[in-house]
C-alpha cells in the first residue's frame, strides 16, 4: 500500500488467489486514483479495517476461511456504510441476490481485462457517494450547532409559512411551542411594524410573508409582537428569501432579537 494523499481512494483488496490479487492491485494503482492494500486472509483483512482508514473493500466470493458474503456481514457489523464490491469469478443469480440482501454496494464478475475499468469506476462512484452523504451530514450538524449557538432567534419557513427549521432561542422569544410557530398559528399573535420612534405603522403582513411575497430582504425592521399568550415583545427583525433551483422563492429565513432600546 503506497502512501496515500487526501484525494486518493484507499482500497482493501481481499482474495485468496495471490496472483489474481496482485493483478487487481496493480491495475488499480496504475489507474492513479487508488492506494491499495491487499490481503489473502479475511481475518487479517478485518484487522486492517479495525486499525486503519479504508474507503472501500474489493473482495472475492469463494475463499477458504469465510466466503465473501460472510466477510461482508462481518464488515457491516462495524461499518454499515463502507463501500463493499464483490468481485468474483463465481457468478450466479443466487449469489447476486444474496449479496444485495446482505448489503453489498456492487457486484462484478471476473470476466476479462475490461472488467478492471468497470471495477475502478464502480469503486470511485461508491466512495464519492458515501463521501458526499457524509459531507451533507457534516454540514447539517454545523448548521444545527450554529442555530443553537447564536443568541438570535431564527426560524425558517416554506412558502406556505410552515416551519422547516428553528432554534430554541426563537421558541423562547416568541413564547410559543415549536408546533405553534408555523404559518397557521402565527395569526393567533399580532405583529405590528413600528417606526423608528416606536409608533405602530399600518398592520403589515407577517415578516416571513413579506419576504416571500416581495422576494426581498428585511433589514433590521422593528416590530411589536403580541404573542398568543398575551406577552408583548419588541423585536428587531431581519429576513432573507430561500431561493429554489429554478429561481423562485421557496420560503424565508427570519432572524430576530429583543430590542430593549425602543
Amino acid at each position: 500500500m503506497t502512501g496515500s494523499t487526501e484525494d486518493e481512494i484507499r482500497v482493501l483488496c481481499v482474495d485468496d488467489d495471490r496472483s489474481f490479487l496482485d493483478v487487481t492491485a496493480a491495475y488499480l494503482e496504475h489507474d492513479g486514483r487508488f492506494s491499495v492494500r491487499t490481503e489473502t486472509d479475511t481475518e487479517a483483512a478485518l484487522s486492517v479495517l479495525a486499525d486503519r482508514p479504508i474507503d472501500a473493500v474489493v473482495s472475492d466470493y469463494q475463499m477458504p476461511e469465510m466466503d465473501g458474503l460472510t466477510f461482508l456481514e462481518r464488515v457491516r457489523e462495524s461499518d454499515p456504510d463502507l463501500p463493499f464490491i464483490l468481485f468474483t469469478g463465481k457468478g450466479s443469480e443466487s449469489i447476486a441476490s444474496s449479496a444485495i440482501t446482505a448489503g453489498v454496494t456492487d457486484y462484478l464478475q471476473k470476466r476479462g481485462p475490461e472488467q478492471y475499468d468497470l471495477l475502478a469506476n464502480r469503486v470511485v462512484n461508491a466512495v464519492e457517494s458515501v463521501r458526499s452523504r457524509r459531507e451533507v451530514e457534516r454540514e447539517r450538524r454545523i448548521r444545527e450547532w450554529i442555530l443553537e449557538a447564536t443568541p438570535v432567534g431564527i426560524v425558517g419557513h416554506d412558502a406556505a409559512g410552515d416551519v422547516i427549521f428553528r432554534n430554541d432561542r426563537a421558541t423562547e422569544i416568541l413564547a410559543a411551542p415549536t408546533d405553534e410557530l408555523d404559518g397557521r398559528a402565527y395569526p393567533e399573535a399580532s405583529w405590528e411594524l413600528l417606526t423608528e420612534a416606536g409608533d405602530p405603522v399600518t398592520e403589515p403582513d407577517l415578516p416571513y410573508r413579506r419576504v416571500v411575497d416581495t422576494a426581498s430582504r428585511l433589514e433590521g425592521e422593528r416590530y411589536l409582537l403580541r404573542t398568543a399568550g398575551g406577552t408583548e415583545q419588541r423585536l428587531v427583525v431581519y429576513g432573507s428569501p430561500l431561493w429554489g433551483e429554478d429561481g423562485t422563492v421557496e420560503g424565508a429565513v427570519i432572524a430576530f432579537y429583543l430590542d430593549d432600546g425602543i
